[in-house]
């Protein structure tokens, strides 16, 4: 057997695996899930904060999880690599808002882009004059409506 036929073999094997993980009903994932969002909505009405419950549950599912979910720690710890930093607007640290402003005993979540290499695709580019020179030479196509051929 050649190397791209036991490759086809080991991803087609993965995705079966995948899929019957995901059929399967009674999985100990699902039992967990379940039980533990049954504990938290307890917990949250015996008045547990929201922060504390996230917390039990990440535990929680991450001692039944099928597997660890890299074995790659992320570049960035503020935003995981996903670019976005995550915080909490609050009366003694603001976001700046209208919503904010408004009601300022309001407490949300909001995210910002975050200071690493991944953020600055979320970052509004700032023009330099070389990029000026170089959209000198561009021209844009023309733009065709819903005209008559040969009109």
């Amino acid at each position: 057997m050649s190397e791209q036929a036991i490759d086809f073999d080991a991803a087609k094997a993965a995705r079966q695996g995948r899929k019957a993980f995901k059929a399967s009903v009674l999985s100990a994932f699902e039992k967990a899930m379940r039980a533990v969002m049954r504990q938290y909505l307890a917990a949250r009405a015996g008045g547990v904060r929201q922060e504390d419950g996230i917390k039990g549950i990440e535990e929680e599912l991450r001692s039944v999880w099928p597997k660890g979910v890299s074995k790659f720690r992320p570049d960035c710890d503020a935003c995981e690599d996903t670019g976005w930093d995550e915080r909490t607007c609050w009366d003694q640290h603001r976001c700046s808002r209208k919503a904010c402003v408004d009601y300022p005993e309001r407490q949300h979540r909001y995210v910002v882009a975050c200071r690493c290499i991944k953020g600055d695709r979320f970052r509004p580019k700032v023009w330099q004059p070389e990029d000026q020179l170089a959209a000198v030479g561009k021209t844009q196509k023309p733009k065709r409506g819903f005209a008559r051929v040969g009109q």
